[in-house]
């Protein structure tokens, strides 16, 4: 089984047999959306709940409290990598759920569940910033209770076809469709607020280099692969040099005869960096933010002095971390598809290239010309 279908494994809920939950949210990039998800589950299995707020030493306490808002209750934060509150957050848990509990520790990747229940125990366990690092549901014994490891994403199968869409309730193909196009149109407008700081800093730094005469470069794998392409022939179409390095066609590329074109392959990545200077723009897609080439590629080239700019739905990956810019959306939950957020991250685009060709005054006519044919005679068949 490829890595791109185990990381997306789960256990069901029901089969933990826990008797209470904390939850913990990732104060730096919180996901509010599926922390409701995870809130309702919590609910319908009618189990005691402590929620958790993590990585405080990463956000200003204005931050703390629009969360707190967006979730219409206050709790207990702190920071696992420092220490800050984490006695506290402990006697919580203890008060909380008494001697004998099976506590499931809840939320989405990277908020810190296998470092609370490492710090907990005193285990030494699997712990990175890439998605899908927990694979299963892992039982750790603590203090006379037991601390449930879980997946950082949320699939209800229950709900019928919860790959891109939530259908509950639609009988007919005419109420999916609308459910669908009103779903595709939710995930871009809830990008608006998470996107646009990010969005305008990344245009103004693109419009500079290109205006320079510097290039862009954009990258991605699967779904992404697309919206870089769709990105790079945009910008064609208004005058832009752009490139498209993905692993989707990468057999073509010079990297491919010496090296594999995977995700997990550094190869690519260094082939992507090769392609830029210090006066160009690479742009890295990538819905989990931690897509191997990609945020490779994007630290490597970050080291040359290219601007690097990340489209992702999750700030705290290697891809968040290693971009100058990073542009996110908000189009989850959506169960283990990416509809939503390839649609969002398309917009995104659309966008970014539409704006720097009004910004550069780029007009229809001048647009046209660059996408009609540009005939040159040729060689007739046969002569060499």
């Amino acid at each position: 089984m490829s890595t791109r279908v185990t990381k997306k494994m789960f256990t069901p809920f029901e089969a933990c047999q826990a008797t209470g939950a904390v939850l913990l949210v990732n104060l730096y990039d919180p996901q509010i959306p599926t922390l409701w998800l995870f809130l309702e589950a919590v609910e319908q299995a009618r189990l005691p709940l402590l929620i958790v707020g993590n990585k405080l030493d990463l956000v200003r306490p204005e931050t703390v409290q629009k969360v707190w808002e967006e979730l219409g209750q206050s709790f207990p934060t702190m920071s696992l990598l420092t220490g800050e509150n984490v006695s506290q957050v402990v006697a919580e848990i203890e008060k909380r759920f008494p001697e004998g509990s099976r506590i499931i520790v809840l939320g989405i990747f990277n908020a810190g569940k296998t470092s609370l229940i490492a710090r907990l125990t005193g285990k030494e366990l699997k712990i990175g910033d890439l998605p899908g690092t927990t694979l299963e549901f892992e039982e750790h014994e603590w203090n006379g209770r037991v601390l449930i490891d879980s997946v950082g994403q949320v699939i209800d199968v229950n709900r019928p076809l919860m790959v891109g869409y939530d259908f509950t309730g639609c009988s007919t193909s005419e109420e999916m469709f609308e459910k669908a196009l009103r779903l595709e149109a939710e995930g871009i407008l809830s990008s608006l607020v998470t996107a646009k700081e990010g969005f305008l800093e990344a245009l103004e730094l693109i419009h500079e280099r290109v205006q320079r005469g510097g290039k862009i470069v954009t990258t991605g794998a699967g779904a992404s692969a697309l919206v870089a392409e769709e990105i790079a022939g945009q910008c064609y179409e208004t005058g832009v040099p752009c490139l498209c390095i993905t692993n989707n066609m990468a057999q073509a590329l010079p990297v491919s005869f010496a090296k594999g074109t995977g995700e997990e392959e550094g190869g690519l990545a260094r082939f992507i960096a090769d392609q830029l200077t210090d006066k160009d723009v690479l742009i890295g897609i990538s819905a989990s933010g931690g897509t191997g080439f990609v945020y490779e590629a994007v630290r490597l080239a970050k080291t040359k002095g290219a601007l690097t700019v990340a489209i992702t739905e999750n700030l705290d990956t290697p891809l968040g971390k290693n971009a100058d810019v990073v542009i996110k959306s908000n189009a989850k939950p959506e169960g283990p598809s990416s509809t939503r957020i390839q649609t969002a991250h398309l917009a995104i685009g659309h966008a970014l290239v539409c704006i720097l060709a009004a910004r550069r005054g780029v007009s229809a006519e001048e647009s046209i010309r660059y996408m009609l044919p540009e005939k040159i005679a040729t060689k007739k068949m046969g002569i060499k």
